[in-house]
């Protein structure tokens, strides 16, 4: 007999029955009542002595991108030194996927809690799990919940890091700052945004929307706007909101004859290790990512302790200073 058929005869969600039989999940009496029942009715066996909660799971956006990775590589050291197995699964930035593999992991027995790192604001299966009490995380990109959904989040300062790096930039003397941020709607995308053009304005530079480009990260994203930087009156640097996507760019400025950073400044965010083996190296935003993942842990221990406890944690970027920005050949008039 499977928790499923418990759940069904009981009337309730397989993950509160998979919770509360290993005695991580208070419920109300007439709910503990209606769920030793049906152990009872369809014969289950609970085997007391397994440890059945020595997997927890994490789920992010894709691990193509070496930002994703290293979270994931980050996390998978610190589970297991905690003493738990972490399996991944990436949703490949597909809306329907995260949701599928939100309803996937919150049905199986042997998940103790999930880390969530996906790239889209909504998640119906993922509040359902949370409502039926798996222990949830979500880290990098917030996710939208009803207001009686609590959830324990991570995430990172993208706003003041974004307004450091364009300052950084006014700072050496550039005037036409562009910005090739992510997709919209996104929390980190918007907040990037916000930043970027919240410098500017600290530095007296008027805010060209023509110079603000958005899409998704990627390095073909990359690529494809270096033509959109080098028309008439072109920005002399560009705060990328993404390190995968400025190694994009990078790339097609050179197809374009377009040196870096003699004729563009270039600064990323996210602060991948590929970027310090570019040449020029890439100035960017580092994230924390040993801390995010420390973080992610702590949490979800405490949630998985403490059922209904919830803390929100932001962790501030860092700029690391490389070769892709200079000072502009000429400076010109603000």
């Amino acid at each position: 007999m499977t928790l499923t058929q418990v759940a069904r005869e009981a009337g309730v969600s397989v993950s509160t029955v998979s919770r509360y039989l290993r005695g991580q999940l208070k419920v109300q009496d007439k709910t503990a009542q209606r769920i030793d029942n049906a152990v009872r009715t369809t014969g289950y066996r609970v085997d007391r002595g397994a440890r059945r909660d020595g997997f927890i799971a994490m789920v992010v956006a894709e691990l193509t991108n070496p930002f994703y990775a290293s979270l994931a590589e980050e996390c998978s050291t610190l589970a297991a030194e905690a003493g738990y197995s972490l399996l991944i699964a990436a949703s490949g930035r597909q809306h329907a996927r995260e949701n599928a593999l939100s309803a996937q992991l919150s049905s199986t027995d042997s998940i103790a809690g999930l880390i969530f790192a996906g790239m889209h604001r909504t998640n119906p299966e993922l509040e359902r799990a949370i409502a039926g009490g798996l222990p949830v995380v979500v880290i990098d990109e917030e996710v939208d919940l009803s207001p009686s959904t609590a959830v324990s989040t991570v995430t990172v300062d993208n706003y003041g890091g974004a307004y450091q790096a364009t300052s950084y930039l006014a700072t050496l003397g550039h005037r036409r700052i562009a910005h090739v941020g992510g997709p919209p709607g996104l929390l980190t995308s918007e907040d990037r945004l916000r930043g970027y053009r919240d410098a500017l304005a600290a530095h007296g530079l008027a805010a060209d929307e023509t110079l603000v480009l958005r899409g998704p990260y990627t390095e073909e994203y990359g690529a494809s706007v270096v033509p959109y930087l080098t028309r008439v009156e072109a920005p002399t640097a560009v705060f990328v909101g993404s390190d995968i996507v400025a190694v994009g760019l990078l790339s097609g400025a050179e197809l374009q004859g377009l040196r870096i950073p003699e004729d563009l400044s270039v600064v990323g965010c996210d602060g991948i290790q590929l970027g310090q083996w570019l040449r020029p190296r890439l100035t960017t935003l580092a994230q924390p990512v040993r801390a995010l993942a420390h973080a992610a842990l702590e949490a979800l221990g405490r949630v998985i302790d403490s059922p209904g406890e919830t803390t929100r944690q932001v962790l501030p970027l860092q700029l690391v200073v490389r070769g892709s920005a200079v000072a502009p050949r000429t400076t010109p008039e603000a």
